[in-house]
């Protein structure tokens, strides 16, 4: 019997590198490679091409490029830029209960340790976040603060209106961080129009090669962001180590990419989760969508299926279809996603909670079978019960 691969439905967690950011990297891991830091030729023509990337993720972002710092991923750069300017921030440092655990770990690390003073935002039962919400939080400090958001919520698919948080930080004189890990791919991005101070993203979820990503940040607030790693004093300081020449390029080519593509990319995952929807309608299966039903990451669906558990969904999926639950194993001990249970869902609610998540490659052949897999799947779970 030929062995079938699943289909995978997971992009959210992990989107593959594309064909031309795999060919970009090869160079720089043959013939061309060099340490883009040393004083010769080969290490100038490294660093004309980390330039390049740098370039390349400043015009996806409407940001000056010389803002551009890399990191190894977006938790570092979460890391870097929270406690880097907290420190700075005597108003203290506010944040969502909802959003990735490299801010809301990071925020708790700051409490307790004595080094910042925290609050945090309120949301609504979809996730939404409003800016008179920030105002409200804002006005119980003094003095400058840091509000630290994800742009689009990994879990949930949410999207938060920036441009009106933004100007609403701002006008105040604080300073904004928005995690743009899931969003910088598909959404377009201004760090002007935004007002935003700091961003990150992180090379994996933006079809670009994993253990790399950036941190933008304001070239303005160089001087005051403490470092977390000292050492040879590359990239301004801000990071020292060597920056790994072909990870940029490949990051710097999936930003590219991007940007070249993200309307027509958007349209496509717009289409094939609507695709899921309506199959799993046709074989009778009607899922609970959660999150915001439009201001969505396109092609993420967060969706739960009444009386039947994600676990024991996934448990029939695992040969078949590659997607995944927010539960999560603590202390020997099974819980329902933190996200979830934020929102306001108990905890057998929560314990059903799904995320599916298609990518630029997906088929509308995939998402035919895929919700044939996950139709069979429900009405198994539903009629052992």
């Amino acid at each position: 019997m030929k062995h079938l691969e699943p289909i995978y439905a997971d992009f959210a967690s992990s989107a593959p590198p594309l064909p031309e950011v795999v060919d970009a990297m090869m160079e720089w891991l043959g013939g061309s490679h060099a340490n883009p830091h040393a004083d010769h030729l080969p290490g100038h023509r490294a660093a004309r091409a980390i330039d390049d990337a740098r370039q390349h993720i400043g015009d996806l972002l409407d940001a000056d490029p010389d803002g551009v710092i890399f990191t190894s991923g977006a938790t570092e750069s979460n890391n870097l830029a929270l406690k880097g300017l907290a420190g700075n921030c005597i108003g203290g440092l506010y944040f969502s209960s909802l959003d990735h655990s490299s801010i809301v770990e990071v925020a708790h690390h700051l409490a307790e340790t004595g080094q910042c003073r925290v609050g945090r935002l309120q949301h609504d039962a979809q996730g939404s976040i409003s800016p008179a919400a920030v105002k409200s939080a804002l006005t119980t400090g003094r003095g400058r603060a840091l509000v630290a958001l994800a742009h689009g919520n990994n879990e949930i698919g949410t999207i938060q209106v920036l441009s009106e948080i933004g100007a609403a930080i701002s006008g105040e004189g604080h300073l904004f961080h928005v995690d743009a890990s899931q969003t910088a791919a598909h959404v377009p991005i201004s760090v002007q129009d935004m007002r935003i101070s700091t961003l990150s993203i992180s090379g994996h979820k933006l079809y670009g090669p994993a253990g790399i990503g950036a941190l933008w940040l304001d070239p303005t607030l160089k001087t005051e962001l403490s470092p977390l790693l000292h050492g040879g004093g590359q990239q301004g300081g801000v990071r020292s180590g060597t920056v790994p020449t072909y990870l940029a390029v490949g990051l710097g080519v999936a930003a590219r990419l991007a940007r070249d593509r993200m309307g027509q990319a958007r349209a496509h995952l717009q289409a094939m989760a609507s695709q899921f929807i309506g199959a799993l309608a046709s074989h009778g299966i009607s899922p609970v969508v959660i999150g915001h039903p439009s201001d969505r990451l396109p092609g993420h669906l967060s969706v739960r299926f009444p009386g039947a558990g994600a676990p024991d969904l996934l448990a029939r999926l695992l040969p078949l279809l590659a997607v995944s639950s927010g539960a999560a194993c603590s202390a020997g001990e099974l819980r329902a996603s933190r996200v979830l249970r934020a929102l306001g869902l108990d905890e057998e609610t929560a314990s059903e909670g799904l995320r599916i998540s298609f990518g630029r490659s997906t088929t509308a052949k995939e998402v035919a079978q895929a919700a044939e897999y996950m139709s069979d799947a429900v009405r198994e779970v539903l009629d052992s019960i």
